[in-house]
């Protein structure tokens, strides 16, 4: 059975978009999960009231304006920069409480390819740091629009299609 034209909505698989059982988190089904790996699961750790982000906050030269973006250890937020530049950036914290040794080495690591790479395609690190509390941070210039995921569904892509705009982003890695 070829899955070329199915597009996964919430309540299907993200990979095959075959239909969850009810209930059941998003994510991928059975069959698309590794063999001998459980599905993922959302930890939640609760920060101290001081250390959590939000609007309004300031880190370093940049106040947060709004979350766009979270991942399993990070949240990444539009903030603007007065000085020496003004201009609207993306800042990407780590989240409070996730300060593991492993953690924080897989955060510099990613923050380290990043401002390392040189791409049209790939946003450029600006800026990088940590708050008073310890957490990494690191500025990239700000890319306005919409997951690549969104764009996809919204068009109702073939995986052919999908594969096919996913191209040049694996060029620009």
């Amino acid at each position: 059975m070829s899955h070329a034209n199915t597009v996964p909505d919430a309540s299907g698989c993200s990979a095959c978009g075959a239909e969850l059982p009810p209930g059941s988190p998003p994510g991928l089904c059975a069959r698309c999960t590794p063999q001998g790996q459980a599905p993922k699961k959302t930890i939640r750790v609760e920060a101290p009231a001081h250390e959590t982000a939000e609007s309004g906050t300031r880190i370093g030269p940049y106040k947060l304006l709004q979350q766009i973006g979270e991942g399993g250890i990070g949240t990444v937020w539009m903030a603007q920069q007065d000085e020496p530049i003004r201009r609207r950036v993306a800042l990407k914290i780590i989240k409070a409480g996730l300060d593991s040794a492993q953690i924080l080495a897989r955060f510099e690591a990613e923050r380290q390819a990043l401002a390392l790479m040189d791409h049209p395609n790939i946003a450029k690190v600006l800026d990088a740091g940590s708050t008073p509390e310890g957490r990494p941070y690191f500025v990239m210039e700000l890319v306005k629009g919409i997951p690549l995921t969104t764009f996809c569904d919204e068009r109702r892509l073939s995986i052919c299609e999908r594969l096919q705009l996913f191209l040049p982003v694996c060029q620009a890695i």
